[in-house]
C-alpha cells in the first residue's frame, strides 16, 4: 500500500521569517492511486496581520478566524494524519517552509517529521514535463481538463489539494512511475 497526502496551505504573506503564519492547511489522502475521502483541514487562529495581497488570494480574513485553534493545538493531529506518506505540495518549498517553522515555533519535532514523510513537489515534476509552459495550478487544471469556476472563486488549501490529487490522477502519475523515479533520482 502506497499512502500518499496532497497538501496545501494558505499564509498571512510570503515569509514565516518575516512574521507570516499558516491560517489554512489541507491534506488529502490517496492510497494506491485512489481518493479514499479521508482529509485533514483546518483553520489557525493568528495574531500576525494577513497581507492585502494574501486576503486577496484566499478570503480569509482575522475576524473569521479569531475562534479558530493555534496551530500547535492541531499539531499532534496533522502529524498524525501525515506520518508514513509521501506528501505531495505545488511549490512545496513554500508549504514545507511555513510549516518548520509552525513546528519549531511551537516546540514540535522537525526530525519526526522528516524521518516519517518524503516530500515531492509537484510544481518541478510539472515543469519538467512541460518546460516554458505555464505550470501553476489554474492553468494545469486547464490543461487537464478539470473545470472548477464555480467552485473556487478564491484559493483554500483544502480545495486546492484535492484539485492536485484530481490531477495528478488524471495525468496518469500513479500509472507511470518514472515521474516518481526520476523525481527521486534528482533530489
Amino acid at each position: 500500500m502506497k499512502r500518499y497526502i496532497f497538501l496545501d496551505v494558505e499564509t498571512t504573506g510570503l515569509s514565516p521569517h518575516k512574521g507570516d503564519r499558516i491560517i489554512e492547511i489541507g491534506c488529502v489522502e490517496v492510497i494506491n492511486g485512489f481518493i479514499t475521502g479521508r482529509v485533514f483541514h483546518s483553520y489557525f487562529k493568528t495574531f500576525a496581520k494577513i497581507s492585502d495581497d494574501a486576503y486577496n488570494i484566499h478570503g480569509i480574513d482575522q475576524n473569521f478566524l479569531k475562534d479558530k485553534p493555534l496551530f500547535g493545538e492541531k499539531l499532534d493531529d496533522f502529524l498524525g494524519f501525515i506520518s508514513n506518506s509521501t506528501i505531495i505540495a505545488h511549490n512545496a518549498k513554500f508549504d514545507v517552509n511555513f510549516i518548520h517553522y509552525e513546528i519549531n515555533n511551537c516546540g514540535g519535532n522537525l526530525e519526526y517529521l522528516h524521518s516519517n514523510c518524503l516530500f515531492l513537489d509537484s510544481l518541478e515534476i510539472f515543469r519538467k514535463m512541460f518546460p516554458r509552459q505555464k505550470n501553476d495550478l489554474d492553468s494545469l487544471c486547464k490543461r487537464y481538463n478539470i473545470y472548477f469556476e464555480n467552485i473556487r472563486e478564491k484559493h483554500t488549501a483544502i480545495l486546492d489539494a484535492w484539485l492536485l490529487s484530481i490531477m495528478i490522477i488524471k495525468m496518469g502519475f500513479f500509472d507511470k512511475r518514472s515521474y516518481l523515479g526520476n523525481f527521486n533520482e534528482h533530489n
